[in-house]
């Protein structure tokens, strides 16, 4: 993307997410980098680049994006898989296994949440 700066913000992640959906995992993380340094605050933003990152084998770089998504959001279950991936991919087994237990934790309790949700009653036999 030649001559960002008459490029929108909006246009810029739409056209990172394309790089990322066609598997171009590089120069979506270098249009991303960007967008996450005008948006710190952006958690999906870092999340898409934390993953670019981990395609092109960039582990150091994928961990601090995901410690930084636990950091705002520490009940993160994608981010706390991810991690526990990543850590896994550096032979780090041992600080990958709470990551992974949270990771597991969280997405049972969100399963359940949504089998026999608070508010519904239960269907009956016909």
């Amino acid at each position: 993307m030649v001559g960002i700066q008459g490029v929108s913000w909006n246009e810029r992640r739409q056209y990172a997410s394309r790089l990322f959906e066609s598997q171009r995992y590089r120069a979506a993380s270098r249009v991303l980098k960007d967008l996450v340094a005008a948006a710190p605050r952006n958690l999906d933003l870092r999340m898409l680049l934390a993953r670019s990152y981990y395609y092109t084998a960039q582990l150091s770089l994928a961990e601090a994006e995901l410690r930084q998504v636990l950091r705002a959001e520490p009940a993160h279950p994608s981010a706390h898989l991810a991690l526990a991936r990543v850590l896994e991919r550096q032979h780090r087994c041992s600080e990958a296994a709470p990551h992974m237990r949270a990771a597991d934790t969280m997405t049972a309790r969100d399963l359940l949440a949504l089998r026999h949700p608070r508010n519904s009653s239960p269907r009956l036999a016909a």
